[in-house]
């Protein structure tokens, strides 16, 4: 998984050198799915979807017209091109070409009215960094089955990375605060990684397995607190077709050093399967870049702010006849109506608290847009 993520990132960038040290922070989504060969011998068919690569957030105000990118770690952007990428196998669902739905990753679910992924394919993540957060800056202590963690929600503030609890109101409410990978990740074993707007028309969606490329003697450690900061005992009480779901992570053969370009440091690369160039963004400002391969529209917006998530929420909900979805009037409330969502990230974030980890601060007013 490592050696096809890295090579996906060379090929994107082969027409960009000057782009290719992005690569030093890199992340990768990639989709396994269990198959037989020619010969009827089983088999792994491994493609990677999505693609992400950064190492830090905005440091400007909030903004609140959907069209910023907070957070441009690698992990989150790699996530969120791989939003795109679902909206995208959503849209060859609901097209009228069965062709287009057969290749679809979705199949329809007894369960519930939302769709779930095919049998024998599953999600894995790559990165060659370790997560942000509680798995680089830990105090863990294990004895048996009784695990103990004193380990505190942290966000990303003014270049900082700061527990939760010792933020200050005024930049909490002002400016860009992100939650670190570690803890996103922590949060996405039980809610899956397809956030509220995606719940309306899939079920959960979760990561299976994490390769770390690099030589981290603290894998096992970075296993328990991404799996097991939450303790147990309460998962019972999440609803239907929400789970617990740990996710398997190892090590792999660290690559050799890439060339270091500093202009590189302040820039975000993200790419999904079915686009032609890569985008790139200056993590600072959150916006496109001038240069960059690729450029959707006036105002150097990116394909992966709020802004442009909604619109592919709105393309699917309108070709999948969810009319109702059509008439909520922001994005905000297009989220809260996913109520059992809500429920789950309700219960996560209890638990937080319950642990002493702190609280998990959110900002509903930048989801309060209209397109």
């Amino acid at each position: 998984m490592a050696v096809i993520s890295r090579e996906k990132f060379d090929i994107l960038l082969k027409m960009f050198p000057d782009f290719h040290s992005c690569k030093s922070n890199m992340a990768a989504f990639v989709l396994i799915k269990d198959m037989l060969d020619t010969a009827g011998r089983p088999c792994e068919l491994y493609k990677v979807v999505a693609i992400g690569t950064g190492r830090s957030s905005c440091n400007k105000r909030l903004c609140y017209n959907g069209t910023m990118v907070h957070d441009c770690h690698a992990i989150v952007i790699a996530r969120r091109a791989l939003l795109r990428f679902l909206y995208k196998q959503l849209l060859l669902y609901f097209d009228s070409d069965p062709e287009a739905k057969e290749d679809c990753i979705f199949e329809s679910s007894t369960e519930s009215h939302q769709l779930q992924l095919k049998r024998m394919i599953s999600l894995h993540l790559y990165t060659n960094h370790s997560p942000e957060g509680a798995t680089k800056n830990f105090y863990f202590k294990s004895s048996l089955k009784n695990i103990c963690t004193s380990l505190k929600l942290q966000c990303h503030a003014k270049g900082l990375l700061i527990p939760v609890a010792h933020l200050d109101p005024s930049v909490f409410g002002a400016r860009v605060c992100c939650m670190s990978g570690s803890d996103k990740l922590c949060r996405w074993t039980v809610m899956g990684v397809q956030g509220a707007l995606l719940s309306h028309f899939i079920q959960p969606f979760y990561i299976t397995s994490m390769v770390l490329g690099s030589q981290n003697p603290f894998d096992e450690e970075i296993s328990d607190i991404t799996n097991n900061r939450m303790g147990v005992g309460w998962e019972d009480h999440l609803p239907p077709l929400y789970k617990k779901h740990n996710i398997f992570v190892c090590c792999s053969d660290p690559e050799g050093p890439v060339a270091n370009f500093p202009k590189c440091d302040s820039l975000s690369i993200n790419w999904c399967l079915g686009d032609k160039d890569i985008e790139v963004l200056d993590s600072g400002t959150g916006y496109i870049i001038d240069g960059s391969p690729y450029v959707s529209g006036p105002g150097f917006s990116s394909r992966l702010c709020k802004r442009a998530l909604y619109s592919y929420f709105h393309k699917v909900a309108q070709m999948g006849e969810h009319s109702y979805l059509l008439d909520l009037p922001t994005c905000h409330s297009a989220k809260v109506d996913a109520s059992v969502y809500h429920t789950a990230k309700a219960l996560v974030n209890r638990q937080f608290l319950i642990n002493h980890a702190g609280p998990w601060n959110s900002k509903t007013l930048v989801d309060c847009f209209s397109i």
